[in-house]
């Protein structure tokens, strides 16, 4: 067992042990809860104690999260898998680095995460100067990684255990057990959520929309007044490259007024990202539904109402059905709110 854990030895005396606790502690447990958790559930705080019960069902890497991973350029195999890597991360290296146990690995690979963080991410990094956050626990992790679990830790503990008699050991063996099951606990979602399909977007995949006219409504809401609002709606679409579309739309008004409005769509090499009228947007979800109907989920960074905004589409297409549901979510806001949905039909 000594083999298997890093060195780790108290750093002098107990008050500075005790105080080495306090910010192993409180730096694991924050960013296990605050970080990794909260994502997990889908929340962006744990101002609340509600909001850090089990959901069973809810664990998944938020869309606004995926991406800000692929706007760091982390693509390939997938976005999603680097953001299910990250939130993991975040929650077993926390637990890890509170607890003392393979504290130095643990550290290590947040260490590695905050330093993207911190000089990639964040939109003005300055070395060593900067006063910001992300670069602070950036240095906190590294020195942790470079210290290890001290005095008080499982580290320490385990290591000492392992030194003495077998009659000794059987403490030792239910603490390693223990520890197996929360790895168990904790990793079987993840791998769960590893397994997801990872597809790409292709201009096959738009091919039921061409060589038809379409009919049915679009339900938008209107900012000025909160009201949904439904229009007669008819679309025609046609490829204007190979990775090209463009939908044209015809709208009947209130007013019996008719007016005309066209998207452009275009699939990027990759097939993980397209542009949607000039937002980029990174396929978040592609799965094949029953009545051989394709849904896509795709994200993107922009703005709505000239306010920065994640916008998500849900695209439901069939051969004799197209649907496209435009939910945002203000940089504000923790939910995703319907700005407009097309239901369409041949």
């Amino acid at each position: 067992m000594k083999t298997l854990l890093p060195a780790t030895a108290p750093l002098g005396g107990h008050a500075l042990d005790v105080a080495y606790l306090c910010l192993r502690l409180h730096l694991g447990v924050s960013i296990a809860l605050g970080a990794g958790w909260s994502k997990l559930i889908n929340f962006t705080s744990t101002n609340e104690l509600s909001k850090l019960l089990w959901q069973p069902g809810a664990l998944t890497a938020p869309d606004w999260f995926v991406a800000q991973v692929a706007q760091l350029g982390f693509t390939y195999p997938s976005p999603y898998f680097w953001a299910v890597l990250a939130i993991w991360g975040e929650l077993v290296g926390g637990l890890l680095v509170a607890a003392g146990l393979f504290t130095r690995v643990a550290a290590a690979q947040l260490a590695i995460q905050f330093l993207i963080i911190a000089f990639f991410w964040y939109e003005s990094p300055e070395l060593i100067v900067g006063m910001y956050y992300q670069q602070l626990l950036f240095w906190a992790f590294v020195l942790i990684a470079a210290i290890g679990g001290g005095r008080y830790s499982f580290d320490y503990w385990l290591a000492r255990r392992s030194a003495r008699t077998a009659a000794g050991s059987h403490p030792r063996q239910a603490v390693i057990a223990a520890a197996s099951v929360l790895v168990v606990f904790f990793t079987q979602p993840a791998a769960a959520q590893f397994a997801r399909p990872l597809s790409t977007i292709t201009s096959a995949d738009w091919q039921p929309l061409l060589h038809a006219d379409w009919h049915g409504t679009l339900t938008y809401r209107d900012y000025r007044s909160q009201q949904l609002v439904t229009l007669a709606t008819q679309l025609h679409a046609t490829q204007t490259a190979p990775q090209d579309l463009r939908l044209q739309y015809s709208y009947r008004e209130p007013d019996g007024r008719t007016v005309a409005g066209t998207d452009h769509l275009r699939i990027l090499a990759d097939g993980t990202r397209m542009e949607w009228d000039g937002l980029l947007m990174q396929l978040h979800h592609k799965q094949q539904l029953p009545g051989h109907t394709l849904q896509l989920v795709l994200v993107g960074e922009g703005q709505d109402d000239n306010r920065p905004a994640t916008i998500r589409h849900t695209v439901l297409l069939a051969d004799q059905r197209y649907s496209v549901r435009k939910e945002v979510r203000f940089a504000s806001d923790t939910t995703f709110l319907l700005r407009h949905e097309y239901q369409l039909q041949r």
